[in-house]
């Protein structure tokens, strides 16, 4: 067995930096007032062509096959509209990123449900530790009714539950498509998906915050290829380079978890986004619980 730093450290570690400004883009870009919906619009199609280059144009997808890409682009693309407008409600970053990692306690359920595992007093422990640091970072515990950010919660928890679809769906891709095969099919269906929920959405709600559209400008612009190219097409492409011989799958899972911690440093260097100690407190339960459900899982 492969011991000690590895390629495939170093690459996961610079996806982790690559990913952990996803948040950071999207608070510049709602205070420039790009909206959620349009965010992850572009960032979607001005990725598309960069996976296209890095799957050297083997273009593959087989008609049996479209049902499933277009339920998991859907799925995806509900994922990053639900994950980015959590921001657009005001949440802090510490918050939203932490609420979005509870992914593992979903997976954990889904896996227990589809009977692909089962549930051990472990993993029932890990998420009690998990589910106690969600009411701490969420303010339910500590701050009058009130005072609390019921849409930036709620669309940050969603984000948690439709990543673990996700990842549940992506689980379930044919052996004969490789990875960034699978990841262009997923794109390229979740531009439509995405069109198709930015309409429904319309017809209920008015903030153009989340489903407006605007012709960016040169500043606009240039956020918007950032966010596609740097936290997006580089961070997927460099995934599929890390080799499982050399990481671990549980290995890989906690190393993961280094993205919400440069989130909440970026969100306090960059933007001077601070929350209360109790909350920080319920930010260190939540992902030490999703290390301990990964380490679990994989063991």
């Amino acid at each position: 067995m492969q011991v000690g730093f590895t390629k495939s450290h170093a690459i996961l570690i610079l996806v982790c930096f690559c990913f952990s400004f996803i948040l950071v883009f999207s608070t510049l870009l709602k205070d420039a007032g790009v909206s959620s919906l349009q965010q992850v619009f572009f960032r979607i199609t001005l990725a598309l062509p960069v996976i296209f280059a890095l799957i050297r144009g083997r273009f593959k997808l087989k008609r049996e096959d479209v049902q499933y890409f277009a339920l998991v682009g859907l799925i995806f693309s509900c994922f990053l509209f639900s994950a980015l407008s959590s921001i657009v409600f005001g949440c802090p970053i510490a918050v939203t990123t932490s609420l979005i990692y509870t992914q593992p306690f979903f997976t954990a359920i889904l896996a227990t449900v589809s009977g692909k595992e089962r549930m051990t007093l472990r993993k029932i422990a890990a998420m009690t530790m998990g589910v106690v640091g969600v009411f701490l970072v969420s303010g339910v515990l500590t701050e009058p009714l009130p005072n609390l950010n019921i849409g930036g919660l709620g669309f940050a928890l969603l984000g948690g539950f439709l990543y673990s679809l996700y990842l549940y769906g992506k689980r379930m891709r044919k052996a004969y498509y490789t990875p960034l095969q699978g990841l262009f099919n997923t794109f390229l269906f979740a531009v439509p998906s995405l069109l198709l929920l930015g309409m429904v959405l319309s017809f209920f709600a008015r903030n153009a915050g989340l489903i407006g559209f605007i012709l960016p400008d040169s500043y606009q612009l240039a956020l918007l290829v950032l966010f596609a190219l740097f936290s997006t097409a580089l961070p997927y492409g460099l995934l599929n380079y890390v080799k499982p011989s050399e990481v671990p799958p549980t290995t890989e899972g906690i190393i993961l978890l280094l993205d919400p911690l440069l989130h909440n440093l970026w969100a306090v260097l960059i933007l001077q986004q601070y929350i209360s100690p109790i909350r920080y407190l319920g930010v260190g339960l939540i992902l030490l619980s999703a290390a301990a459900i990964l380490k679990t899982k994989n063991n």
